[in-house]
């Protein structure tokens, strides 16, 4: 038997009235807070001007907006969470894009004291009375006490004002929670005036606070007297003496990043698809002051006075509709994760766009020279500023565009922040790339200079010698014969690196050229395999064919031999995607020496490997291994056979094993070793100790093998170098990999 109802009813919600108090304490958390959200009001209120009074017991803020009737008191002020912000996009009088929203103001006022008296003057659009005065006054305790907040009345009155009383509103906070918390000292002031009138002389790109109206007066807030004289010279000598500009405008799918010297010259602009969830874009304007000599000189302000405001008010804010949002950029925030990655030397980008367009080296990060991530940027070295304007979808249950936290203190955490975060952090992450680079170029013009200015003291401590009356005529010839000895030295190395480098930049062409040799080469050995297959038809009839096809095999094998082993070494420095294994390195060696056992047979090279059939390398990709042993063991070879200095009885020997934490490979030969003046050298890309020598069968180096050798070793955190040789042997070169000790 189904059940019947006893009663049917509606029923709704009861508020008691420390709602209030609980609502208060969650959405304004701090003094400033409360007071920005009150100056805030003021702006959207239309005033030209907001005055905040502050004499210990009690706060007073007044403006010359256009304060409030007695409906809008009623249906806007006392109700609240209205959504008549929301609703409404602009203030009534200058079509300002209004900031405040679900009235978060009259929990400011409650956040600072328990009593509020209220006076607001208004035009109505009455023709008997053309201003009104409205006054009201609220005890916060009590309100807090009633059990219904329904029941709760509160008297106000209103008054006609006179015709020539200014409009706006006042209010008067008595009894004070935390008066301690209130002060309007030095620092306090700066961050109030920071949010209200942010970041003066950056460029905005177009979110600067909006006005339909050109009439808007524009707008200021005035506090307690103050000394600000100082600090606006500190800003003019930062804006207009920053060592590098860097500047992001993010719209339409696009994000375009362009960094500037201080002469304007553009070292950097990149433009990339990027789809964000930040409806509106955002634009930011960054200037970087490392400290450097020279930064503020002719300047009328004390260099060190600069860095001093730096130091305290350096960092990157957010503008949200012309305001400042806290906390971003003071000094107890890091949301761009620059105190944090500086403590603890980060050395890998943090933001995919850089990992895809500038990715680093293995070299690169292990190397305090090379890496450009050490130069990221520190807060206080810049001043900058990113331009936004949050909005809100209200049918969203989960909004994610730009939205501020319902405590006013920062965004919410969502997809568009996320999005605002990776596109500022990799704009300073180019920044250090750029400034990385542009110091290593001023480096090597110093180097340059120096060595220029060096040539030209060895000239004239020459032409000096020549005229010092001491020196007898054969002490005299041999001084300046070691100066013109130097001079010359001096100018080889210079003509070197010049030329090293310039050939340097044409091998970028040499990957292209190695793909295309290796297809055409796949091509050739495909018709060498098509003409076996005749002969060895016409070897039945032919003896003579047959030793022949013996012959053509034998050489068809090495080449694709030799083709596989260029084909993996030159992959391997391009294919992160190789899986690392353990290696056998007596397995991978005697391949090697196997491939080459013709060349070493006919040439009379004795090979030994002295390697345990247990010896197994760290995991690595197999390419690498393989490539590095195959490098080291081709020049060892043609070391062993190159000229008239070399062994009579040519031997190389390989050897590895493993040693704690590393695994060691070496390879030595009777050769005719390496001239100490050269060993620092033979890293160096393209020079070469074979280039002269025609008679070697393996002909000339290009002079990179090594070079490369070093880049993936060290990629992988290994190390590579000369040793003293085994006893009988010339030259020995040792690698180094990390490996996990074996456990006991």
């Amino acid at each position: 038997m189904p059940e019947q109802p006893v009663r049917k009813g509606k029923v709704s919600f009861q508020t008691e009235g420390r709602l209030l108090q609980e609502l208060g304490e969650r959405l304004v958390a701090k003094a400033d807070v409360a007071l920005m959200e009150l100056i805030k009001n003021a702006y959207d209120a239309d005033a030209s001007e907001c005055r905040v009074k502050f004499d210990g017991e009690r706060v007073e803020i007044s403006d010359d907006g256009h304060g409030m009737t007695e409906d809008e008191f009623i249906e806007n002020w006392m109700h609240i969470a209205t959504p008549d912000k929301q609703r409404r996009r602009e203030s009534h009088r200058y079509k300002r894009t209004v900031t405040g929203s679900k009235g978060i103001g009259r929990f400011a006022v409650r956040f600072l004291g328990r009593k509020l008296v209220l006076e607001t003057v208004a035009t109505t659009r009455s023709s008997e009375v053309k201003k009104t005065l409205l006054r009201i006054a609220f005890n916060w305790e009590e309100i807090d006490a009633a059990s219904d907040l329904r029941h709760v009345e509160i008297p106000y009155e209103i008054s006609q004002a006179p015709a020539d009383r200014n409009t706006g509103t006042r209010l008067v906070i008595e009894r004070l929670r935390k008066p301690e918390d209130i002060t309007l000292g030095k620092k306090n002031r700066t961050e109030l005036l920071s949010i209200v009138n942010p970041y003066s002389g950056l460029d905005t790109g177009g979110f600067a606070r909006r006005s339909s109206s050109d009439l808007d007066p524009g707008f200021r807030v005035i506090l307690p007297e103050g000394d600000g004289e100082k600090e606006e010279d500190c800003i003019g000598a930062v804006l207009n003496n920053a060592y590098a500009r860097l500047t992001i405008q993010h719209s339409k799918n696009k994000v375009e990043f362009t960094i500037r010297d201080k002469n304007r010259k553009v070292l950097l602009h990149r433009t990339f698809d990027y789809s964000s969830h930040i409806s509106k874009g955002f634009f930011a304007d960054i200037r970087y002051c490392p400290r450097r000599a020279g930064m503020f000189q002719g300047t009328d302000v004390d260099g060190r006075v600069v860095w001093g405001w730096l130091r305290a008010h350096g960092g990157i804010g957010i503008v949200d509709h012309g305001f400042r949002i806290r906390p971003y950029g003071f000094a107890d925030d890091d949301w761009l994760n620059l105190s944090f990655d500086s403590a603890h030397s980060r050395r890998e980008w943090r933001t995919a766009l850089m990992e895809k367009h500038y990715a680093m080296s293995g070299e690169a990060k292990s190397s305090a020279k090379l890496n450009p991530m050490l130069y990221l940027p520190k807060f206080h070295q810049m001043i900058g500023a990113v331009f936004v304007e949050s909005s809100q979808d209200r049918d969203s249950e989960r909004p994610t565009d730009l939205t501020p936290c319902m405590d006013r203190e920062g965004f919410v955490d969502n997809e568009a922040f996320h999005d605002l975060y990776e596109l500022v952090r990799a704009g300073l992450e180019m920044l250090a790339y750029v400034d990385h680079r542009e110091q290593r170029r001023r480096e090597e013009e110093h180097k340059q200079e120096a060595a220029k200015m060096l040539r030209e003291d060895l000239r004239e401590a020459a032409a000096y010698i020549e005229t010092v009356p001491g020196l007898s005529a054969q002490d005299r010839e041999a001084v300046v014969t070691h100066f013109t000895v130097l001079s010359k030295q001096l100018e080889e190395v210079e003509d070197y690196y010049q030329v090293s480098t310039s050939r340097l930049e044409m091998m970028g062409l040499l990957g292209v050229m190695a793909g295309f040799v290796t297809h055409e080469m796949q091509r050739i050995l495909n018709g060498l395999d098509r003409l076996l297959q005749r002969l060895r038809r016409a070897a039945a009839r032919d003896k003579e064919v047959a030793r022949v096809i013996s012959e053509i095999e034998e050489t068809r094998d090495a080449i694709v031999g030799q083709l596989d082993y260029s084909t993996t070494f030159i992959g391997s420095l391009h294919d992160s995607q190789s899986k690392p294994e353990p290696i056998s390195a007596r397995g991978a060696i005697r391949l090697i020496v196997r491939q080459f056992r013709q060349f070493t047979q006919s040439r009379g090279i004795k090979v030994k490997v002295d390697i345990g059939e247990d010896v197994m390398s760290p995991p690595l990709p197999r390419a690498l291994y393989n490539g590095v042993a195959l490098n080291l063991y081709t020049n060892a070879l043609k070391a062993a056979v190159g000229g008239i200095e070399a062994d009579p009885s040519p031997r190389v020997t390989v050897r590895a094993w493993n040693e704690g934490r590393r695994h060691v490979l070496e390879v030595a030969d009777t050769g005719v070793g390496i001239p100490p003046t050269l060993r620092k050298r033979i890293w160096d890309p393209l020079f070469t100790t074979t280039s002269a020598q025609d008679y070697n069968p393996l002909g000339s180096g290009m002079g990179l093998g090594l070079t490369l050798v070093k880049k993936i070793v060290s990629d992988v955190g290994g190390r590579i170098g000369l040793v003293t040789p085994p006893p009988g042997l010339k030259t020995c070169f040792r690698v180094e990999f990390r490996r996990k000790e074996d456990k006991q």
